[in-house]
């Protein structure tokens, strides 16, 4: 039994003592060397050797030879935290590690693999989860769905997939967390804060709902939306149960004085609610005490011109198209019949009928466009199908044609209007301008419901952008491209001479109130009503490009004149005391600085 027993060797005849009272599982020449015994189960051991350094037992690290407790009260907490930094270390077990795939650039289409360390975390698993079914919308009951729980476990057979009210839960963590989170945005902006809310109907509960959004300038100057709020609202949808709603949705953000605006739909009840609100908050936090607290939304009012153009001449005509289109999609059948005569007689035209959302004037833009490029196979299918009634006549087609035309600078314009992050209120000035000299040109149309089109759309123009073009205006006028020149050279092309000068002059006046105002709030004097008056004169006399063009001609011309512009001493002391201020304004004390959509 003795011939057995493993005896460690050494060079002197003084035996070593081992603190394991196990048999060594291994042995080494190197007399310091301690073998790694039994009672060594973590698998750190396999990146140590256990060494004697005098009087003391040391871990010698395999890779990089770093010497560290190795005592059998030392542990081995310290072992692993050491194998994770050991910056000589390469990856061996492949069943820690995993291959990563990445690309130098996004339109790199060839991925470089890449194996690296790789540590299973349930909770980073129900994180992403909980963020899927936030994005996509799905059902939180998917979570117990076999089949769900089936690929989780072929993916990641780790992952425990958690229960519904597991899932959410973890979906009102994150709620929690992202409402912080914009709450701190809020907090650290030192501007204004606009908001634009619109009411929502779900199709499937036929249920009212708020969504309330604010929109502010952060401290590195981007600008930021962020919705603040989704509530249900229940019926009626009085304007008193709206401005309570809205009203509850501000002040629980803590919002009351630091409004800018609200911009909301053009609507008799938003009219009337607004009204309510204003006599809520503080005329004294309200930009020039409350003017500017009510905005129209500027993508509605297009719709609201748009539409009142199209019902006064061709309403019959487009109802018309639209039965024709709906009639053409209704069934497969249907559609693969169009598209059979459709290929045949226009092989050029591939676009599918689209049908409009009666509301929402560009989506009928959309429908009529595409029509009108199949008018033929409307007339053909008209002979063929008995069913099919009532098609649009050739009177019809001329004049949707013709209209469509027109409002090609409409889709444009609204399209810009809609986008999410670029818009700003510098970009739509110029945008509104084009169109008012667009619609004054329609009135010169040889086809009278051209013209009549274009009187009806002029009058609800001028109805609606009166009270939103100053503030466009203004911003028009802190872009250092234009400053006041854009506003003289619009202006001259939508106003007699009278009406020029009056206009000009009170877009200047509003933005002198605004700083005025903005210096009083910081404690400043700003003196501009002594500011020498500006000698208001005029510019040349006509597809928004062609304007630019004949903007740059303009300011070569008006270059030695500055008729009517800021001088540039001047302009710069007005941008450079909105800079000083919106620097120091002082959140807390309500204070803050002009900040507008």
């Amino acid at each position: 039994m003795s011939n057995n027993a493993s005896v460690p060797t050494s060079a002197s005849n003084t035996p070593i003592a081992i603190d394991d009272d196990e048999s060594p599982l291994e042995t080494n020449s190197d007399p310091s060397l301690l073998p790694i015994t039994s009672r060594h189960t973590s698998a750190v051991w396999s990146d140590f050797k256990r060494k004697r350094v005098g009087d003391v037992i040391k871990a010698e690290c395999n890779h990089c030879s770093k010497l560290l407790a190795g005592g059998s009260k030392a542990g081995t907490t310290h072992l692993k935290d050491h194998i994770k930094i050991c910056p000589k270390r390469v990856c061996q077990d492949l069943r820690q590690t995993r291959m990563f795939g990445t690309k130098k650039n996004l339109n790199d289409k060839n991925d470089t693999m890449t194996l690296a360390p790789y540590e299973f975390h349930q909770e980073d698993g129900r994180r992403d989860l909980a963020e899927m079914i936030i994005l996509h919308e799905y059902p939180i009951s998917m979570v117990e769905h076999i089949g769900f729980r089936k690929y989780s476990k072929t993916l990641q057979p780790g992952f425990k997939v958690p229960s519904r009210n597991t899932t959410r839960k973890d979906i009102m963590k994150r709620y929690e967390l992202e409402k912080e989170n914009v709450a701190t945005l809020l907090r650290k902006a030192k501007g204004k804060i606009a908001l634009t809310t619109d009411m929502w109907t779900a199709d499937n509960q036929r249920k009212g709902y708020m969504a309330v959004t604010s929109h502010f300038i952060d401290n590195t100057w981007k600008l930021q939306s962020r919705i603040i709020r989704f509530l249900y609202v229940p019926a009626p949808h009085t304007a008193e149960v709206l401005a309570d709603a809205l009203k509850e949705s501000i002040q629980s953000w803590n919002l009351d004085l630091r409004l800018s605006s609200i911009t909301v739909d053009n609507c008799s009840t938003n009219d009337a609610m607004m009204e309510i609100l204003k006599g809520v908050f503080p005329y004294g936090s309200l930009l020039l005490r409350g003017d500017f607290f009510h905005m129209r939304c500027c993508a509605h009012i297009l719709n609201l011109i748009v539409q009142d153009g199209l019902s006064a001449v061709v309403s019959n005509g487009v109802q018309r198209i639209r039965d024709s289109v709906v009639f053409w999609t209704a069934s497969d059948k249907r559609v693969q019949r169009f598209e059979q005569v459709a290929k045949q007689i226009t092989p050029e035209c591939s676009r599918k009928l689209a049908l409009d959302c009666k509301t929402r004037w560009n989506s009928t833009y959309e429908m009529l466009s595409i029509a009108t490029s199949y008018k033929e196979v409307f007339v053909v299918l008209s002979a063929r199908n008995n069913l099919y009634k009532n098609p649009p006549t050739p009177e019809d087609w001329e004049k949707v044609e013709k209209i469509c035309e027109h409002l090609e600078v409409f889709s444009k314009t609204t399209l810009s209007f809609s986008g999410t992050n670029y818009p700003t209120a510098n970009l739509y000035f110029p945008k509104i301008c084009a169109l008012r000299i667009a619609i004054s040109g329609w009135l010169l149309s040889p086809h009278d419901y051209v013209r009549k089109m274009a009187d009806i759309m002029l009058q609800k123009y001028n109805k609606y952008w009166a009270s939103v073009n100053g503030l466009m205006g203004v911003a028009t006028i802190l872009d250092p491209r234009y400053k006041m020149a854009l506003i003289r050279f619009y202006f001259a092309k939508i106003f007699d001479e009278h009406d020029f000068e009056i206009e000009v002059r009170r877009i200047s006046d509003l933005l002198r109130r605004l700083v005025d105002e903005y210096g009083s709030k910081m404690g400043k004097t700003q003196g501009s009503s002594n500011q020498q008056d500006f000698d208001l004169g005029s510019s040349s006399k006509s597809n928004e490009e062609t304007f630019m063009q004949e903007f740059a001609e303009f300011l070569q011309q008006d270059k030695d004149s500055n008729c009517g512009e800021f001088k540039d001493d001047e302009y710069a002391k007005l941008v450079g005391e909105l800079e000083e201020g919106f620097e120091t304004c002082d959140i807390d004390s309500g204070t803050s600085g002009l900040c507008t959509e």
